[in-house]
């Protein structure tokens, strides 16, 4: 079952117990440091309530946009805080991103409302670590489109390891005209599959990701943020099969742009995950619409160009 993050889970994980350890903890470290500014990522609140302390600019890096800032139980667990250090409360909800927030996708990807003056984009350097592709899968057959199927790194360490939806996906893929490559998990060794090995599925541990998704014609993903960005940069269109945290927020984001779509763990079968399939593969609009974002992220200045943007907030 796809498990919704819910604004209450996340006041109480992340603005509240990791965020109340995380403002202690650099408090003490700041006695001696004395930074000029913090620079946090968008889920640590520990480094928002330390700057404000501490009287000094701060800024996020946006690891998750689509995650629930802005609902009014964030701002009241954030209030909290706040008066636990001596801080006086806020009415913006917005008040933690104001000073500036760097994306790393382009801002059509945001709603609307989540828009905001502070925020700058960047493009993520594409990994040289890597290393050239493995040589299986680069001599697999090329006249039928090349479908990508992964569920993260972290699928295999579910209640079930997310097999039977790993069955699912090696299934329908088999019964499509396309070549699929999955990638089962980095500590799974494709020799001790268990399941359907159809021809023209190739089954692997793990896969260079950012390199095969600039030849694939559709990527099914769990909707983690990474991927998500690694996809859109590549202007490849998704199924989206989200699993926990944000993935289910960002998986109906990609839905509203058009650039793929949802379907919840519940509701996959091989007959819905083909239908699915078949849809964005025949569907024109879905890959313009994805190499339109492709275009816009290559557009954005290099994330280099962070740090000099964050160090003019410091004055």
């Amino acid at each position: 079952m796809t498990v919704e993050l819910s604004p209450e889970f996340f006041a109480s994980a992340f603005v509240g117990h990791l965020a109340e350890a995380g403002a202690q903890d650099l408090l003490e470290v700041a006695r001696s440091w004395q930074p000029d500014l913090i620079l946090h990522e968008s889920t640590e609140y520990g480094g928002y309530l330390a700057a404000e302390c501490l009287g000094i600019p701060h800024g996020a890096l946006d690891i998750a946009p689509m995650a629930p800032y802005a609902h009014p139980v964030v701002t009241e667990e954030l209030n909290r805080q706040r008066g636990k250090l001596g801080l006086a409360p806020v009415s913006d909800a917005w008040h933690t991103f104001r000073g500036f927030r760097a994306g790393v996708v382009p801002e059509d990807f945001y709603p609307t409302d989540s828009r905001l003056p502070s925020a700058r984009y960047y493009q993520v350097p594409a990994q040289s670590a890597q290393g050239a592709l493995d040589p299986d899968i680069a001599q697999l057959s090329t006249d039928r489109p090349l479908v990508l199927a992964t569920l993260g790194s972290n699928a295999t360490r579910l209640p079930g390891g997310a097999q039977t939806l790993l069955e699912t996906i090696v299934e329908t893929l088999g019964e499509l005209p396309v070549t699929g490559v999955v990638a089962l998990g980095a500590d799974r060794d494709p020799r001790q599959w268990d399941g359907a090995r159809p021809d023209n599925v190739h089954l692997t541990s793990f896969v260079q990701q950012e390199l095969l998704l600039r030849s694939s014609d559709l990527f099914i993903t769990h909707a983690g943020f990474n991927g998500t960005r690694e996809a859109l940069a590549a202007g490849v269109p998704m199924v989206a099969v989200p699993l926990f945290a944000e993935q289910s927020h960002n998986a109906g984001r990609l839905q509203q742009l058009g650039v793929g779509t949802r379907i919840d763990v519940q509701d996959v079968t091989r007959d819905s995950l083909a239908e699915a399939a078949r849809n964005v593969l025949e569907d024109r609009s879905y890959r313009s619409r994805a190499q339109g974002l492709q275009r816009r992220s290559h557009a954005l200045p290099d994330l280099n160009r962070l740090v000099e943007d964050a160090a003019a907030l410091v004055v």
